[in-house]
């Protein structure tokens, strides 16, 4: 800790001595990324990707700083570039699918996560959240069979994950469709992960849409 700004001097001598190299610009992303000054991080792997364009672990980095940041017309594009750069590569798919969502253009989220997900090899995890967001996806386009198709297809892979358990549950509950499956995985988010207002208001509606009341009661916030 207490050479940081050292390492900063140095990292600032190593970007103007090499201005020309991406590495000099992603060593001091590196730098600034590990001490959480997120934006000046995605400054330098700009620089980076401007002078060397064929480096997807700059990419990757870009993205998900774009994530942590929330900036998604940024992630659109960026991974909209990244995808026509590496087209077998499955994170820039996934990076535009979440980009998509968030921007309300579900088509466009829908067509880039089922051409990514196809590219997935020997990553469950990963595959399961491609799965996830299609739900998400398919659902705000109404294509409610596809939408449970996917959600069910990331709890075949991934049966604890607490996000889709409580979405697909609560998506159901507004369909007032299959709610004693409903009721069951919303009980199992909350069990996974207790005391999330989130999950506990979701039991608690689906409670009160199958008219117990009473029980109802206890869960909605």
């Amino acid at each position: 800790t207490e050479l940081k700004a050292d390492a900063d001097t140095l990292c600032r001598i190593i970007v103007d001595v090499h201005p020309d190299e991406a590495k000099a610009f992603s060593i001091y992303g590196d730098f600034l990324y590990r001490d959480k000054k997120i934006e000046e991080a995605r400054t330098q792997y700009r620089k980076a990707i401007s002078l060397d364009k064929e480096k997807y672990a700059l990419w990757n980095q870009l993205l998900i700083i774009e994530s942590e940041l929330s900036d998604y017309p940024a992630m659109q594009k960026e991974s909209n570039e990244a995808m026509d750069l590496f087209p077998n590569i499955p994170l820039p798919y996934f990076f535009n699918g979440a980009a998509n969502i968030q921007l309300k253009n579900y088509k466009e989220a829908v067509d880039a996560l089922n051409e990514g997900k196809e590219f997935v090899y020997d990553n469950e995890s990963i595959l399961a959240q491609f799965y996830a967001n299609l739900g998400d996806a398919q659902y705000q386009l109404k294509n409610y069979i596809a939408s449970d198709s996917s959600y069910n297809r990331a709890l075949e892979i991934d049966p604890g994950n607490v996000y889709v358990l409580n979405n697909y549950s609560y998506y159901l509950s507004l369909r007032k469709t299959n709610l004693e499956k409903a009721e069951a995985m919303s009980k199992k988010s909350n069990e996974l992960q207790p005391n999330n207002n989130s999950y506990e208001d979701t039991y608690g509606w689906i409670l009160y849409q199958m008219k117990k009341y009473d029980d109802a009661k206890v869960w909605i916030g």
